[in-house]
């Protein structure tokens, strides 16, 4: 019985890889070609809160051009050294759901294929995409003398607050009622505290709110409403009627 022969396939871009085997006792040549292959890697968003969805796609194609024949693709945060997920190179993208606060690196690792005779189709890895997942920090505003009397200095301090260090940045003050700026972007100092003196709020019921725009690691927040009562009627030291 003649030995079979396997022609060399050529294809662009492709290493040839040649060995020398024995088929059915007789000797035969056979080549094979290494196919390389490049992978790359995307995410949804630009900027993640938690619980929100990030989609990460994997683009796996020959080095060249062209589609990869097969395979499967697996998701992996390295920073967590945790493997998220793995799909086919038919439906190279899978969907994360309640990431954690703070940095994240995503890397995408196709397989290749080993049976694709006459060609080995060999694996590659992403370049790296570096995502943070911002916290949400907690803002409070509180008032030096609440109540007050029209004319009468008052600080407004905030305090934001992260689980991801302490949040750099700055605050504005407003005041809701009447729609008007009191304060705008006043620094955080280094324990993440603002304050602003004023004697020019207005008499009667005043919601006042203290808005934090965010910086690399924490998102923007609102703080709760502060209900500061500006009245004569009020002498200093008493507290708002429940």
């Amino acid at each position: 019985m003649q030995a079979g022969f396997f022609k060399r396939a050529t294809l662009p871009g492709l290493a040839l890889l040649a060995s020398v085997g024995w088929l059915t006792g007789a000797h035969a040549q056979s080549e094979m070609t290494i196919a390389r292959t490049v992978v790359n890697l995307t995410a949804s968003d630009q900027a993640l809160l938690p619980g929100q969805q990030l989609k990460l796609t994997a683009s796996v194609a020959m080095e060249d051009g062209g589609e990869v024949p097969g395979g499967f693709v697996e998701f992996i945060d390295e920073t967590r050294n945790h493997v998220l997920g793995r799909t086919s190179t038919d439906t190279p993208w899978i969907v994360l759901h309640r990431l954690s606060d703070g940095s994240h690196t995503f890397r995408a690792y196709y397989s290749g294929l080993q049976s694709y005779f006459p060609f080995v189709i060999e694996p590659s890895t992403s370049a790296p995409v570096v995502y943070i997942v911002r916290a949400v920090p907690n803002v409070v505003i509180s008032s030096s003398q609440n109540p007050s009397t029209p004319g009468q200095a008052v600080t407004l301090t905030v305090a934001v607050k992260s689980r991801d260090g302490t949040p750099r940045g700055d605050v504005t003050i407003r005041d809701v009622a009447l729609d008007s700026v009191l304060a705008d972007r006043v620094m955080l100092d280094s324990n993440g505290m603002a304050s602003f003196t004023t004697s020019g709020l207005e008499q009667g019921s005043r919601t006042i709110v203290a808005s934090y725009h965010g910086d690399a690691k924490n998102a923007s927040a609102v703080s709760t409403q502060l209900m500061q009562i500006v009245s004569p009627s009020h002498v200093h030291g008493e507290r708002p009627p429940h």
